[in-house]
């Protein structure tokens, strides 16, 4: 019985991932959770499952819970540290939203977990931490939960970086995929909040729409799987079915396909490399009548062209690109700024990155991503 550490309980992949400890409660039990503010849902969750040992990353969040439950509640990014950190624990399920998934995902590699990776930020603001991390504590090791990254998984299935002439990330397009440009300057939240193909949280849903999610997995996908940016490639696939590719060298073109259901990357994620029941939709290759591909545009998608500069800048422009990033989407739900405007602030912040000498560290890291916030907020 291997014992899991939630984090991100509540959100649309703490929702799956529940979904998939249930099917096979024979061989997890939930240990921890955390959340961000939704104590309610969490309360429920203790319940159900009998967990004495829970985070609510917002103080008063924490208060309110412990005083329904009975029992003490731990808070703020120390808080979620201890509970990726605790000796009990076999598996990390980082699922949460943003920057402040890394110090966790570093503080659960430091202890020798296997951490199940849905918190692209990490990879993104920190890669070269994370790597050295995983060098330092052999044990430890990451399997990637968002899909894409599953899939490039999947088909790599330990090869040598050698062998990989390019991978190929697909994405849905969002919303804004046949919009022509002039259309931009009108696009409101609720067109934003439009995703044609998943349900997920309202930040990653603009980040979606605007391909900066698309720009960082690209990042991500350099960091996990070792392979240059010049030979990460995304392309546009609408039915999204097909979840990502790898080109190998001797011409094999390999690709994971799978209904659009996250409880199967996050069941591989668990379980790998055995294979477990799953309860969850079966594709019917006969009923689909074609797959589509097309190559981004990348002047209209403007963040997924500035993911590409910031990781191939490297230093701290990924950590101040994704902390601009996450204050300008939080504007934009707000209505207080442009969807188009969001690429163009981006850029300027990065503009500003400045350069570093040697291998990046957690704390230019940390400062990078601070000075970046302050930036942008200053906007405002």
């Amino acid at each position: 019985m291997k014992k899991v550490s939630l984090l991100g309980a509540t959100g649309s992949i703490g929702d799956s991932a529940i979904d998939v400890l249930k099917q096979h409660s024979d061989q997890f039990q939930l240990h921890s959770i955390a959340a961000r503010s939704q104590w309610k849902k969490v309360y429920q969750l203790a319940k159900e499952f009998n967990i004495k040992r829970i985070c609510m990353f917002e103080e008063q969040a924490a208060k309110e819970l412990s005083k329904e439950l009975g029992f003490p509640v731990l808070t703020g990014i120390d808080g979620l540290r201890e509970l990726a950190s605790e000796s009990e624990v076999d598996i990390v399920i980082n699922a949460l939203m943003g920057a402040v998934g890394c110090l966790p995902t570093l503080s659960a590699i430091e202890q020798g977990k296997h951490v199940a990776l849905a918190n692209k930020e990490t990879m993104v603001m920190a890669g070269p931490v994370i790597q050295d991390a995983l060098k330092n504590n052999p044990k430890s090791f990451i399997t990637p939960i968002d899909s894409e990254h599953s899939a490039i998984f999947q088909c790599l299935s330990g090869r040598p970086e050698k062998e990989v002439e390019n991978l190929q990330i697909t994405a849905s397009g969002g919303p804004f995929r046949e919009w022509s440009q002039d259309r931009f300057e009108s696009i409101t939240v609720a067109d934003a909040l439009n995703h044609p193909v998943w349900s997920m949280g309202k930040k990653i849903t603009i980040d979606s729409a605007s391909m900066m999610n698309k720009g960082l997995e690209v990042i991500e996908a350099h960091f996990l799987f070792g392979i240059p940016y010049d030979q990460i490639k995304v392309v546009v696939h609408p039915q999204s079915m097909i979840h990502s590719l790898v080109q190998f060298r001797d011409g094999s073109l390999m690709a994971q396909l799978g209904a659009p259901d996250m409880r199967i990357p996050i069941q591989v994620a668990l379980t790998w490399p055995d294979r477990l029941p799953l309860n969850s939709p079966r594709l019917d290759l006969a009923s689909l009548s074609k797959f589509t591909f097309f190559a981004p545009d990348f002047q209209k998608f403007r963040c997924l062209a500035l993911a590409y500069e910031a990781g191939k800048s490297g230093g701290v422009v990924p950590a101040m690109m994704n902390a601009a990033n996450e204050i300008l989407v939080d504007q934009f739900l707000k209505g207080n700024l442009k969807f188009v405007d969001i690429a163009r602030h981006i850029e300027g912040i990065m503009a500003k990155a400045p350069s570093i000498s040697g291998r990046l560290d957690l704390k230019q890291a940390l400062e990078a991503d601070t000075e970046a916030r302050k930036m942008a907020a200053s906007l405002f």
